[in-house]
């Protein structure tokens, strides 16, 4: 995130000297999604429900959970904690590995207060440093691979629609959600909220990273209430990030600019970042991120960027098998934002995490024939480096990473249920909003049919070839 990554030796010591399980994100960290009341400090670990009992004795109990606590006493013990799995693998390989602990021991959000949290007793309570907080599922899209438990425009066509059948399970299952305390609260009804407010005056002052996710965020009031408290009571020590899809309504969109113009022009917070997420560009975005539109989306972007010169713009792209064939078209525009908005105050920033869930919408489920466009991409990236103007080396890495994670091998069966509800999840996606698969991917149209005919148990390929092939569907679909 924000390390001084030249120290990671040095912490790495300092924190296996406390013991070899320790890490400063389960007392730095916290992400709260208020919306149904789950937290989890580090992103790796899954999410657990906060007892209300809890916040009502402490409101802090929103990040220090007895939960927490007893994983920060195994830390200080040496013991490793399950949920912390991944870091533990890494840490196991042979040779010399850095896992998220070390990486996180090195942010400027740790960093300067390893010696207050190693000399704490498990048990003490502590403000983070680096929050997250979703206030609401209230959400004007309803992205193909989102959910129901952070859209109200997803619930309201489960609800009306039901779960979508796939050949394994039923997707967005809402009896699974209400097992698992996954439904949204209300805003107006949420205990949840009332402790975070209770708890933010004296939050607030230790924070040096603070983001609000959602749903989308402007449609929270909640958002607009913590943007009046910094308009009120400066925090010149905050970098404050808040995501929006941007498809708001121009007025609502305004009714923000002003806000951070006024607590970016009065220095305010420290810094400010916009996120904001595309996928791909055009129609096919359109598609995958279903409500947005593209010329309000530019529009309401333009606007930010040109009111609030220090403000910078993060794409949040969230690569997935959709993105693959059209994703050209969206890196030539990063490029000429990067040329139009980038100052000495401010960049146009991307970062391309790769969907891994649902399946049915990961890249590894594609046949090696779309590795071809992986390669144009990258020959692309290539062509156009330059840390200030073009794309950066970690934006290229992070695209090869991507490409290379296609290429692994998985097992035939995963592939094939995979495959075929990619055909049954998009067959009854544009049964439901009235789009057309084909028409708006007709590079897939070979893979289209593939999947289709495995979905209904008609003659297919066994298996997609162990090596790339070009004209591979095109060569089968012809001689069936």
């Amino acid at each position: 995130m924000f390390g001084q990554i030249d120290k990671i030796d040095e912490m790495k010591d300092k924190l296996n000297d406390v013991s070899p399980s320790f890490c400063m994100a389960k007392w730095m960290h916290v992400t709260m999604h208020l919306l149904t009341g789950h937290t989890h400090s580090c992103y790796l670990p899954p999410t657990h429900k906060i007892p209300l009992e809890e916040i009502k004795k402490d409101p802090t109990a929103l990040h220090n959970t007895n939960h927490k606590k007893q994983m920060r006493k195994m830390m200080k013990e040496g013991q490793r904690p399950e949920e912390c799995g991944i870091c533990w693998g890494v840490e196991d390989l042979p040779g010399n590995h850095y896992s998220d602990r070390h990486y996180r021991g090195v942010d400027d959000w740790t960093m300067p207060f390893f010696e207050k949290v190693k000399n704490m007793n498990w048990d003490e309570n502590i403000n983070p440093t680096y929050v997250e907080v979703s206030f609401s599922s209230a959400c004007n899209f309803k992205c193909s691979y989102c959910s129901p438990a952070v859209s109200t425009e997803w619930m309201k066509e489960i609800k009306r629609e039901g779960s979508y059948k796939l050949s394994d399970l039923e997707h967005q299952y809402l009896p699974w959600f209400e097992d698992n305390g996954q439904m949204p609260i209300p805003e107006d009804e949420n205990p949840y909220l009332e402790a975070f407010w209770k708890w933010w005056p004296d939050l607030i002052g230790d924070l040096m990273h603070f983001r609000i996710t959602g749903g989308e965020p402007l449609l929270s009031k909640n958002t607009f209430r913590v943007l009046e408290w910094l308009r009120e009571h400066p925090a010149p020590q905050l970098n404050l990030s808040i995501n929006s899809n941007l498809g708001i309504p121009k007025s609502l969109n305004q009714k923000f600019i002003d806000a951070m113009k006024d607590i970016m022009e009065n220095d305010k917070v420290r810094s400010h970042i916009l996120h904001t997420s595309l996928d791909a560009w055009g129609a096919q975005a359109e598609y995958i991120r279903s409500g947005l539109k593209m010329d309000r989306f530019m529009e309401n972007l333009d606007a930010y960027m040109t009111q609030i010169p220090n403000g910078s713009i993060a794409f949040m792209s969230t690569f997935n098998n959709l993105s693959v064939v059209g994703y050209q078209s969206f890196l030539e525009q990063i490029l000429e934002m990067r040329q139009k908005y980038n100052n000495d105050h401010r960049e146009v920033l991307l970062d391309i995490p790769h969907l891994q869930a649902p399946h049915h919408q990961s890249c590894q489920i594609l046949t090696p024939d779309f590795i071809d466009y992986m390669e144009s991409h990258i020959d692309f990236m290539n062509k156009y480096k330059n840390e200030k103007t073009g794309f950066k080396d970690a934006e290229i890495y992070k695209m090869t990473r991507i490409m290379e994670w296609m290429k692994e091998e998985k097992e035939s069966e995963w592939l094939e249920t995979h495959r075929k509800n990619f055909y049954l999840f998009f067959n009854e996606h544009d049964r439901r909003r009235g789009t057309d698969f084909l028409t708006t991917f007709p590079e897939m149209d070979m893979y289209w049919s593939y999947c289709k005919n495995l979905a209904l148990g008609k003659t297919a390929p066994p298996k997609p070839l162990p090596q790339k092939k070009k004209g591979f569907f095109r060569s089968f679909f012809e001689r069936a």
